[in-house]
């Protein structure tokens, strides 16, 4: 009975919940695509990305013309008056027209006029269309708006990979926390078997009373270890679920691959050159500094004149009316040139040229990152890939060396330290495994994650 309790034990390990690899792997792209569609701060990733095209489709519309109309009715009083002294020039020539014909012809009572500066009542209104022609500024503005959205575009999608990361990582220290509770219950049964064994041995008066006394108290600490298990089952499970924005408590499917991935790729320097070529955070580097130099364009070009086009159309007059006698229109051509300005478009320029450079040298600085990275998280998975072979060896060396101990130990020729040392090396064996087994998927989710294999476009 304890064989089969032990061959049970390993059994949980090594095949307990395990599917074919393709089966496992759908069951963990579901989650992904889950996170990718429900995760709240990519979501606030989007809504930035979003901005950031009503930004580019603000600056593409400053090349259309603007239409603008403007009514205005005002009534006036008081003020200032244009005064013309009509009577006092026209008057004295009347009087001495009337003299030499002998008839008084002309009228001599000609008055002044006074005409006040501002109209009792005036309308005005007009539509008016301005349409640049020549604004070199508003091409680079544009220009500079589509590299910021580029850039904002590989930022959401580094962040993507970032989180793809994230969920498997947590998925399978999930996994690992359910093959803990697993194994912790399981050995539960070892040693309920234990204590009973112990007790057969003393009331045959194999063993003294000690030996069940330590017997209860290994028990009474698995059951302390199965506690913590479960807690990190439940912290774990809480995580996954945080990270797909469902309620924490939510059941996680257990699906276990019955084969562990392919290793990494021997060829190094391929390895990086792919990881250079997928990486987005390059694109979004890239997209910053072709950003920057469009940054000295467009201060450069502020050198350059401007030339509109504005044309008016309207009515205007003392009161609303649309007749042909109080319609006008006025087209302009209006050339801006600014000639000198304090050398601050000279500064403007170094500016730019400056944060340009800046850029450069930290994509320089980032591409040997992505090199050392990619190098790194493929020694990391040799390593893991060699450890867990190592844990296969030391478990099936643990669990047979168990198996001999303890048919000693139930025929009373072999002390219960021994017993115990044996079930604690197997225990350590069968946890060390699944350790290994879930580090070696956790790392290469990271080298998957390194050397870009995920891509959005």
């Amino acid at each position: 009975m304890m064989r089969a309790m032990i061959l049970v034990v390993l059994s949980v390990v090594l095949v307990s919940m395990t599917v074919a690899p393709s089966v496992a792997a759908g069951v963990l792209e579901g989650y992904v695509e889950e996170g990718l569609e429900s995760n709240l701060a990519l979501r606030q990733r989007d809504f930035s990305l979003e901005k950031s095209r009503a930004a580019l489709r603000e600056a593409r519309g400053l090349f259309f013309p603007t239409v603008d109309i403007n009514a205005r009715y005002s009534r006036a009083g008081g003020g200032r008056t244009v005064d013309f002294p009509v009577g006092d020039l026209v008057n004295p020539i009347h009087d001495a027209l009337n003299q030499l014909i002998g008839d008084p012809a002309f009228p001599t009572d000609v008055p002044n006029i006074s005409t006040p500066f501002l109209r009792e009542r005036e309308q005005e209104t007009t539509i008016g269309v301005v349409q640049p022609i020549f604004q070199p500024v508003l091409y680079y503005n544009y220009k500079i708006n589509s590299n910021l959205t580029s850039a904002e575009e590989a930022g959401r999608d580094v962040f993507r990979q970032d989180l793809i990361l994230e969920i498997k990582t947590a998925y399978y220290s999930y996994l690992k926390t359910v093959k803990f509770v697993e194994l912790a219950e399981e050995t539960e049964d070892l040693l309920q078997e234990n204590l009973r064994v112990s007790r057969s041995l003393f009331e045959n008066q194999k063993v003294t009373r000690d030996v069940v006394y330590r017997a209860q108290a290994e028990l009474s600490e698995l059951e302390q270890q199965k506690a913590e298990a479960e807690k990190g089952r439940i912290l774990a499970q809480s995580y996954f679920n945080f990270l797909l924005n469902r309620p924490l408590d939510t059941p996680v499917e257990v699906a276990i691959p019955a084969e562990l991935p392919p290793g990494p790729d021997n060829d190094l320097a391929g390895l990086q050159k792919r990881a250079l070529g997928k990486r987005y955070e390059v694109a979004q580097l890239e997209s910053g500094i072709e950003g920057a130099a469009n940054g000295v364009r467009l201060s450069k070009s502020t050198y350059l004149p401007n030339l509109l086009f504005a044309f008016d159309y309207g009515y205007q007059g003392k009161d609303y009316r649309f007749g042909g006698e109080d319609d006008f229109w006025m087209g302009s051509f209006v050339l801006q040139w600014n000639l000198f300005s304090g050398l601050q478009r000279k500064a403007q320029t170094d500016q730019a040229r400056a944060e340009e450079n800046r850029l450069k040298a930290q994509l320089s600085e980032l591409e040997q990152g992505i090199k050392m990275e990619a190098t790194e998280a493929r020694e990391n998975l040799i390593v893991v890939h060699k450890t867990h072979e190592a844990a296969l060896d030391r478990n099936e060396s643990a669990t047979k060396s168990f198996e001999i101990v303890n048919r000693k130990f139930r025929e009373g020729v072999s002390p219960q330290i021994e017993f115990l040392d044996a079930r604690v090396t197997m225990t350590r064996g069968q946890v060390n495994l699944i350790v290994t087994t879930f580090d070696y998927h956790i790392k290469r989710a990271e080298y998957e994650r390194v050397i870009g294999i995920h891509r959005f476009n």
